[in-house]
């Protein structure tokens, strides 16, 4: 059983004075700048593609809880007199036989949380997922993926109920999830280490207890630098003498050892070091792709089949289930309405009558319902491929064949 952490002064939180926290900032800016491998470890996805366009950063994903707190998200070790809205976490709970308070800033369902400013700007394409995705099913079989927009955690044993798509195939779905006392993938454990063996620079930010980033320099934040393997890799990194940075409130095994200590807020580091290199931090978008398709029955004629699928926006070969239910409106009516998968339609052309294909989703982010209207069923597209991109701040879609295509 995992447990908090044992020494009371590892769990005290520290706040470095506002002229030194600058000059720490102002030193790992440059690091950056001057940085050829860095690689960063975090809590929940930094997506710095958007934010380093033109750089060569890798993202191993670590997933700690640390990053997360700003989210919502309660972390694992966080002491009983935390200065976090979230406050003591989960083990350090158990450990004290404690329950958290109802005044404690955290969320219900983790598919909620909004991306904080430390969460975003890696190409989830070079994402490398050592703990698992508990988004993501595999086939046990032929081992496809598919994305769901909701939790896919199944049980002991994995399997989550569902079957693969695929005709020839129909085997067991799997969760991707990494249970305490499973082995991590072994080939992705080794790119990590392979980048912490390339990395000048290394950050951790956030609590490495559950992913783990790697872009293509070093630094450490909000990570407490207890979970193995996970956390040998910084420790490769500081033994080949190389610039290791740790953000973090608490002290972490490594401490005395790392070329620079930040004691501040995740959300805060990061901020200041986008502020320092001149990069605007992008507004986080939900990003969606769909593919429509129309094509004559062939049982007959006279109708037309509609099949409606979402795809993972960065890899359109993986299917994602995004809708809760599709409705098929007309003369504002819903003459049918479907809530399960496969999203397939037999349609006849209502007399020429405009047709609204209602796209309602989860609404882990208060989405709103997606009309695709058309003129009569003759004007649906036989085969369209198109983003869907969603600002939760204001609550409005907007329909893009162009994936760069995002608006704020």
């Amino acid at each position: 059983m995992a447990h908090g952490i044992s020494d009371p002064e590892n769990r005290k939180e520290h706040f470095d004075a506002a002229t030194k926290l600058n000059e720490k900032l102002n030193l790992l800016s440059q690091w950056i700048k001057e940085s050829e491998h860095f690689i960063v470890f975090t809590g929940m996805p930094i997506f710095l593609h958007e934010i380093f366009p033109k750089s060569n950063f890798i993202g191993i994903d670590c997933l700690g809880a640390g990053i997360s707190t700003s989210t919502g998200i309660p972390d694992f070790r966080s002491g009983m007199d935390t200065v976090l809205k979230t406050r003591p976490g989960e083990w350090e709970l158990e450990d004290h036989k404690a329950k958290r308070l109802k005044s404690a800033a955290i969320i219900d369902d983790m598919q909620t949380a909004i991306p904080s400013i430390a969460h975003i700007g890696l190409n989830p394409t070079n994402i490398v997922e050592l703990h698992g995705n508990m988004n993501l099913e595999t086939c046990s079989k032929c081992e496809a993926k598919y994305l769901r927009d909701f939790d896919t955690v199944g049980t002991r044993t994995h399997y989550t109920g569902r079957r693969c798509d695929k005709p020839n195939c129909c085997g067991r779905l799997k969760d991707a999830i990494i249970d305490f006392g499973e082995d991590l993938p072994q080939d992705e454990l080794d790119k990590a280490f392979y980048h912490a063996e390339q990395a000048d620079l290394c950050l951790v930010l956030g609590n490495l207890s559950s992913y783990m980033f790697l872009l293509t320099k070093r630094i450490i934040l909000g990570s407490n630098l207890t979970v193995t393997p996970v956390s040998d890799i910084p420790k490769r990194v500081a033994k080949r003498k190389q610039k290791l940075a740790i953000g973090n409130l608490q002290r972490t095994p490594l401490h005395k050892t790392t070329t620079l200590n930040i004691h501040e807020f995740s959300d805060a580091i990061m901020q200041g070091i986008m502020e320092r290199l001149n990069i605007p931090i992008p507004t986080w978008i939900v990003r969606r792709r769909v593919h429509i398709s129309c094509q004559h029955n062939s049982r007959n004629q006279n109708k037309k089949q509609i099949i409606l699928e979402g795809r993972d926006p960065n890899n359109p070969e993986i299917p994602f289930t995004l809708f809760e239910s599709i409705q098929i409106i007309v003369d504002q009516k819903v003459i049918k309405e479907i809530a399960y998968q496969p999203f397939t339609f037999d349609l006849v052309d209502y007399d020429q009558q405009p047709i609204t294909i209602r796209l309602n989703f989860f609404g882990h982010y208060n989405e709103i319902p997606f009309d695709l209207t058309y003129s009569s069923l003759i004007s649906i597209p036989n085969d369209e491929r198109f983003y869907l991109f969603y600002n939760p701040m204001t609550g409005q879609w907007r329909k893009t064949t162009n994936k760069d295509d995002l608006f704020v």
